[in-house]
């Protein structure tokens, strides 16, 4: 799979309808790591982000935008610059091009022209080869209750203590974010934070905002005043996780099971998309059901690893037959331990960053050394005693 191209919008925000176009229509995978307005601070942004390539919707007076886009091209010569308008007569396309674009898109946006733009960009792309973007993994549970909150602290702090690296975790959960109570921290500031100062918003004010668990684990955490949530918007969390994926080698996130514009603003920068199901057959039938709704995002598959929580082996069931329900290869598993769990989540502390005893804390390593390619340190532990559950045959039908 290519590396994904890095990509900022400027002029205003994309509807969903617009970056489910983007995604699904380019053949190499796109990365958008913000959406701006067309004001002073832009060239500040773009110098701190350093996309490889801008999709500059030309909208109110052109002229203004044509001189944004000359100086895109004077400052940044290795960014390829596209100009997009819903006027695409001769004399706009030509002053795009005469003001330094290298590309032009109709509007609405036309599939075929997003693929073979974005096709000629890979291949002319300089990439900076120091340029930091940090791996953003988001982990959307198939149902309610698979435990999303204990898997994305966990798995944080996993990832920081395999690659001796910083990890981040984004709260999304706005109205209720449990975050604070898995990592046992008191949050003085939240993602509201954000919201307030957005017109100033840098890498050292968000880096002001986020809570430190340790030295490599930190947390962004959703709002703790009721009724703040409904003030965070796309444009706050797409450059939340552009500005922190800059100066964090990971950022995981833990977004609502709803399918809302945050959330999907989320999935969309994600470059590990973690479903999260347990082995019940409600959560397997609405993964199955969400892997279609991920296939109409415009999510590449390769993109998406189904991870099953709290499993059990027994002779009654069988991983493969997920597989073929799902269409898709399991990724990996978490052990069911759910004593050594609930101890965790009531001290306050990851179980992964605990002295004890469970096949928990091997699985997190696992799947931390596989999403990262560094290889894991942990023993295999024993299989955590087997739990008792009957009935999943019946989805897969077959000998029970």
């Amino acid at each position: 799979m290519s590396k994904a191209i890095s990509v900022v919008v400027i002029g205003r925000s994309l509807s969903q309808q617009e970056r489910t176009r983007l995604r699904s229509s380019s053949q190499t995978p796109l990365a958008i790591l913000a959406e701006l307005p067309n004001a002073p601070q832009v060239l500040d942004e773009l110098n701190r982000l350093r996309p490889q390539a801008t999709l500059v919707l030309l909208n109110g007076e052109l002229n203004h935008s044509f001189q944004l886009v000359e100086r895109i091209h004077q400052e940044l010569p290795d960014t390829a610059v596209i100009c997009s308008s819903e006027d695409s007569s001769p004399e706009v396309i030509l002053q795009s091009f005469r003001s330094g674009a290298t590309e032009f898109l109709r509007q609405p946006l036309v599939e075929s022209e997003i693929s073979s733009v974005f096709a000629k960009i890979e291949q002319s792309v300089i990439r900076p080869e120091e340029s930091h973007l940090g791996r953003v993994v988001a982990i959307f549970a198939s149902k309610g209750g698979c435990g999303t909150t204990f898997v994305t602290a966990n798995l944080a702090a996993s990832l920081a203590r395999l690659s001796r690296k910083r990890a981040c975790v984004i709260d999304l959960n706005l109205q209720a974010g449990d975050q604070p109570l898995y990592l046992g921290l008191e949050p003085i500031y939240s993602i509201h934070d954000v919201v307030r100062n957005y017109d100033r918003l840098d890498d050292q004010l968000i880096a002001s905002y986020l809570t430190q668990r340790s030295k490599n684990l930190t947390l962004l955490a959703a709002p703790t005043e009721i009724g703040k949530d409904e003030d965070v918007r796309v444009e706050h969390v797409t450059r939340s996780i552009a500005l922190l994926r800059a100066q964090t080698e990971y950022v995981v996130i833990d977004p609502p099971r709803m399918l809302n514009e945050n959330t999907i603003a989320a999935l969309d920068a994600a470059d590990d998309l973690i479903l999260l199901l347990t082995l019940d057959i409600p959560a397997i039938r609405s993964a199955r059901r969400t892997l279609d709704i991920f296939t109409r995002l415009g999510y590449d598959r390769s993109r998406i690893k189904v991870v099953v929580n709290r499993y059990t082996k027994t002779p009654e069931f069988d991983l493969k037959q997920v597989e073929k329900v799902l269409e898709t290869q399991v990724f990996a598993t978490i052990a069911n331990d759910y004593q050594a769990a609930i101890a965790s989540i009531n001290v306050g502390e990851p179980l992964v960053l605990s002295k004890t005893q469970s096949r928990i804390i091997h699985d997190f390593g696992v799947l931390a050394s596989k999403l990262t390619g560094i290889k894991s340190q942990s023993e295999p532990l024993p299989s955590t005693p087997k739990n008792q559950r009957s009935g999943w045959t019946s989805l897969f039908g077959g000998k029970r």
